[in-house]
């Protein structure tokens, strides 16, 4: 019988966001807006992390927000 040994990898830290529908909406305009520009090329911006990112957004999901969001 084989045994695999996993090794438990800590998770990378990240950075999380509260957004009110509309403010997402826009975040999503003005990144979607600087892709068509091609502003991380312009910028010397490592395209695959810029579409990682794009993709991060895309897949936001929704959530209960906390007094600390500006705009609610």
């Amino acid at each position: 019988m084989k045994y695999i040994y996993k090794t438990i990898m800590p998770k990378p830290n990240g950075i999380n966001i509260e957004l009110t529908p509309t403010q997402f909406d826009y975040l999503y305009e003005v990144i979607m807006f600087a892709y068509e520009m091609e502003v991380p090329e312009q910028k010397g911006w490592d395209v695959q992390t810029y579409d990682n990112m794009v993709d991060n957004v895309t897949n936001g999901k929704s959530t209960i927000l906390s007094n600390d969001v500006k705009g609610i």
